[in-house]
């Protein structure tokens, strides 16, 4: 035993107490699991005060597909030989309800004591329900809620692997889920529900997709990650440690199909549930609209008789299948700001497509383009709804910095114009859009349904509505330039949100726009000044982005001026700089490491700069 007073000389003791103040293991309070609460995507759980606005199957719809899911998760499937499989996909394009009824189903498993651990993946949410990186540590952090045993095998593996977090999803399985089961008795069975892996955007690491031997680069694809989550879920499955059964949700698009239909993965898969007519969304959708033409009645104090049976049936036809059409329907009668529902109502009846086409989508998009169309400046509107969910078509998420979906006041803050503020450009696509009220400085915007950003994102269905990739770029390379003119009035404590939130925002690429935007010196050692104070992520990502490609003989003058004006600042801050024989290596290589050149020292992390 190793003793406490090696080498002392002349020590009484007279009493003496030892406590030990090493955490247990699985002390969620103390130790590692903090580390892997860190590392969560919240707003994934099907219950988080993310979803708390989530769709959810009305009462009494979709009770054939609820009911034969619930059922395969508790009995397995009817064919004996199908009996130990342990993954069913759910199925359908957009607007079928998928979400809707994945959701249902937690809250069936919930309400039943079914243990059931969920992931819903989101492209208009959080970003860390946007990505992969949170996924394993998501369902590594409900399965020891639900099994307390698991807390200490899963607090050791972090224990023992300090960089498991950065380590592939295969990896994090096994040292998280599978070797933490391994060590437990369950007496339970349940379920793992992962919806939208359909959204599931690509992972973006700065120079991780350069191959410099290749002399090249190799662009990761979103299909890429999603298949990662889709083998390593089979994988799991296919372990005896792992008493789960997985349902998986997702649009029909090629990955998933090829990976469900791969010979040699058959064996792995109870047979595939497909919303389609089988499960009749017609009476579903009847039921629906039934129920909220009664509300919007008592509310309105309207007629029995209204609608009629041939406006239901009208209603029905034109939906197509699709609940999303549906629900918009009832959005734009209970949320706009002019006429009554009657006038509203007839109004949608007389929207009609410009073509007659055979696409399910055809009066949702003509909908749609109806409703932009209504707003006080259409094009306006679409680059604002592109910005506000931290998009750009063809470019990264401009929120990927960010921990969480900034709140709608900083959107605002960022976009509005004295001629273009978020009433005069959102007012009317209350049915599209969650809008905070003007006073809440917390809650994000939130788009109802994906698919309004599909119909957005295709030329040939939004016709003259549609804005391409450049026009939203330098409508924010233009509130770049108008906010360094000055910047938004608001309090001075919401100006320091406002400056955080703003210096994080991950712009579109400097490579492809400084051809068309003039970048003065001063506007740069502006923003580099704030990326310095309140973005070091931003500083890499700019310094990394400016040289990418220039010659090895020649920088470019833009490379130039923003790499001469981030080193300047972050010297002037006593931050960690590359050495002249680094730079020098990096004329030669472009694909150096950054992350360890650019870094803040401890003792400068409260810098001021005045960025009037």
């Amino acid at each position: 035993m190793t003793s406490f007073f090696t080498d002392a000389r002349d020590v009484s003791v007279n009493e003496l107490k030892v406590i030990n103040v090493s955490p247990p293991i699985g002390d969620p309070l103390n130790g590692p699991i903090p580390d892997l609460v860190s590392q969560i995507a919240p707003g994934a759980l099907h219950d988080s005060a993310e979803r708390c606005d989530a769709p959810k199957c009305h009462p009494e719809t979709r009770v054939a597909v609820q009911g034969e899911i619930y059922s395969w998760i508790i009995h397995g499937d009817s064919d004996p030989a199908q009996n130990m499989v342990k993954i069913k996909w759910v199925t359908g394009p957009a607007g079928t309800g998928k979400s809707a009824i994945m959701g249902s189903v937690a809250d069936t498993c919930k309400k039943d004591g079914v243990p059931a651990v969920t992931f819903f993946f989101s492209a208009s949410a959080s970003p860390d329900r946007r990505r992969k990186t949170a996924f394993i540590p998501t369902l590594a952090y409900q399965l020891a809620e639900h099994l307390p045993a698991l807390k200490g095998p899963v607090a050791q593996a972090i224990r023992d692997k300090p960089l498991l977090f950065t380590k592939n999803l295969r990896v994090q399985m096994e040292a998280l889920i599978l070797t933490p089961l391994r060590q437990v008795t369950l007496k339970q069975p349940g379920v793992v529900l992962v919806d939208g892996v359909d959204e599931c955007e690509v992972e973006q690491y700065v120079g991780s997709h350069i191959s410099p031997r290749a002399g090249g680069s190799i662009e990761r694809t979103k299909d890429e990650d999603q298949l990662e989550i889709l083998e390593v879920l089979r994988e799991a499955s296919l372990d005896p440690a792992f008493p789960f059964r997985i349902v998986i949700a997702s649009r029909p698009e090629r990955v998933f199909r090829e990976f469900f239909k791969n010979e040699s993965y058959k064996s792995s898969f109870a047979p595939n549930l497909i919303l389609d007519e089988k499960y009749n969304p017609n009476a579903d959708i009847v039921l629906f609209l039934r129920a909220k033409f009664s509300e919007i009645r008592r509310r309105f104090n309207l007629s029995t008789s209204w609608p009629s049976p041939e406006i239901l049936a009208t209603l029905l036809d034109q939906a197509s299948g699709q609940f999303i059409y549906a629900a918009t329907v009832i959005r734009y009668i209970t949320t706009a700001r002019h006429g009554s529902p009657q006038t509203l109502l007839d109004c949608v009846l007389n929207v009609k497509p410009t073509s007659a086409g055979t696409s399910p989508f055809s009066h949702l998009d003509a909908f749609y383009t109806h409703i932009l169309q209504s707003a006080a400046n259409s094009t306006l509107a679409v680059k604002w709804l592109w910005i506000l969910k931290g998009e750009i078509p063809g470019w990264a998420d401009i929120f990927t910095n960010l921990h969480s979906p900034p709140a709608a006041f900083l959107v605002n803050l960022l976009l509005q114009t004295d001629n273009g503020n978020a009433e005069y450009v959102l007012g009317d696509l209350h049915s599209l859009i969650d809008v905070p009220p003007s006073d809440d400085l917390e809650t994000p915007y939130r788009p109802y349904h994906k698919s309004l950003y599909d119909f957005l994102g295709s030329e040939d269905r939004c016709g003259p509505i549609y804005v391409g990739d450049m026009q939203c770029a330098e409508f924010l390379w233009g509130r770049f330039y108008d906010i360094y003119e000055g910047l938004p009035a608001c309090r001075p404590l919401d100006q320091q949100k406002f400056l955080h939130f703003f210096f994080n925002l991950f712009m579109p690429d400097i490579r492809r726009f400084t051809s068309r935007l003039n970048f003065a010196p001063s506007s740069v050692d502006w923003w580099v000044s704030g990326c310095v104070l309140h973005s070091e992520d931003g500083i890499r990502w700019i310094f990394y982005d400016a040289h990418y490609q220039c010659h090895w003989y020649r920088c470019s003058p833009a490379c130039k001026l923003w790499r001469n004006s981030i080193l300047r600042h972050c010297k002037k801050a006593g931050w960690k700089v590359p050495s002249q024989t680094w730079l020098l290596r990096n004329r030669f290589d472009r694909f150096l490491d950054i992350d360890n050149v650019l870094q803040r020292k401890a003792a400068t992390d409260n810098c001021e700069f005045d960025l009037q």
